[in-house]
């Protein structure tokens, strides 16, 4: 079955307009009506009787796309859909699959130097392998670019993803070159993981610890510090685009046995929480004074602080659950078997009900599901 999903969204008989010969289908974005026929509906999803039609993805955004795709898409997969990778059966292994795009409109920075470009394309999608608790095997990209775009910006290009796999022991595997208006990276990265190891999105149950890899804020304050005109931008673009995907810890998880479930924090705090609440209809329940803030969100207003480190997105940690009776042990051993010295840090716990909550000194407030969304998101990230 396709993953729930917090969208509710469903299907209704599409309107084409039709002319005579002409065959069923949508027009592509700006393509005009063929001859003779006249402006009707495109397909309309709804909520309810009363809901105004939908005709475009600004209107449902990425979940709601995500949800329709996973309808069409859902042939019993071995997982299910809406995790982040998918997976093909390996004996007793799987080999996870993940695939993620960067383009210039969306993700891409002013000043942005082609090597930090080329590792975020990489690293995005290798955080995807370490939140399935994976061990990489490779990697491949399709680049879409301009045709008169610089060749030295291609070699610096290409060098970012090879500083990025390189540090994970693997190689770039090949890939596809096409001509486009503008910049488009689409990879595609590959892993191996014990079938009773894997880490899914779904599995948490009440009682278990909810934790955090690394610290909350630091793509964000990066964002912030870019928004001044004396910003120094070196510092900040490598905070927003050379994260460090958490491939060790993902394994780290993976291999305990003590995780429940785990996703990446690409999109944010909030919406990741709002998605597994989704999937297991439990409440995610977190501790404001527990999060662990990346230092420079000191220097922001309060409100700012709190705004970027709940919903922002872009720190590719790792969100996990932690069954409690292993949480103990699992930090005890933490220091000796995580690199990097990244801390895990306990931030809340899973309850029954009561939806998603943020407590805080004064009492407790919902923890909304917002964070970033493509087609409704309108700023760089």
């Amino acid at each position: 079955m396709a993953s729930p999903s917090p969208w509710s969204v469903s299907w209704r008989s599409p309107r084409w307009p039709i002319a005579d010969g002409e065959s069923r289908r949508p027009r592509l974005p700006n393509e005009p009506p063929s001859h003779g026929a006249t402006a009707s509906p495109e397909p309309s999803y709804a909520e309810g009787p009363s809901t105004p039609f939908v005709t475009r993805l600004s209107d449902i955004g990425e979940r709601g796309a995500i949800e329709i795709l996973s309808r069409i898409y859902d042939r019993g997969q071995p997982i299910g859909l809406g995790h982040d990778c998918g997976v093909v059966d390996w004996g007793d292994d799987y080999l996870v699959v993940t695939t993620d795009v960067v383009n210039q409109k969306t993700h891409i920075p002013a000043g942005a130097t082609p090597s930090q470009i080329g590792w975020y394309a990489t690293a995005v999608n290798l955080s995807d392998i370490a939140a399935a608790g994976a061990r990489p095997l490779g990697f491949v990209a399709a680049l879409s670019m301009p045709a008169d775009t610089d060749v030295e910006f291609l070699r610096g290009l290409a060098q970012g993803m090879e500083e990025c796999v390189r540090e994970f022991g693997i190689a770039v595997l090949g890939g596809d070159t096409k001509e486009s208006p503008l910049l488009s990276i689409a990879g595609t990265a590959f892993g191996r993981v014990r079938k009773d190891r894997i880490l899914l999105r779904t599995g948490a149950k009440p009682g278990d610890a909810i934790v955090v890899t690394g610290d909350l804020g630091r793509a964000g304050h990066a964002a912030k510090v870019l928004e001044q005109p004396t910003a120094l931008r070196s510092d900040a673009l490598n905070d927003l685009l050379r994260p460090y995907p958490r491939i060790a810890e993902g394994m780290v998880l993976s291999e305990s046995g003590a995780a429940t479930s785990c996703m990446d924090l690409s999109d944010g705090l909030g919406v990741s929480l709002a998605q597994l609440a989704s999937m297991t209809r439990l409440s995610y329940q977190i501790e404001w004074d527990a999060l662990p803030l990346y230092r420079g969100l000191t220097a922001l207003p309060p409100a700012v602080s709190k705004e970027v480190a709940l919903y922002y997105g872009g720190d590719y940690e790792l969100l996990a659950t932690i069954r409690a009776d292993a949480i103990g042990a699992l930090l005890e051993r933490w220091p000796t078997t995580a690199p990097r010295g990244q801390r895990l840090t306990v931030i809340g716990k899973v309850a029954a009900s009561g939806g998603n909550v943020l407590i805080t000194k004064t009492g407790r407030e919902p923890l909304l599901g917002k964070g970033w969304e493509h087609f409704r998101s309108s700023a760089i990230r």
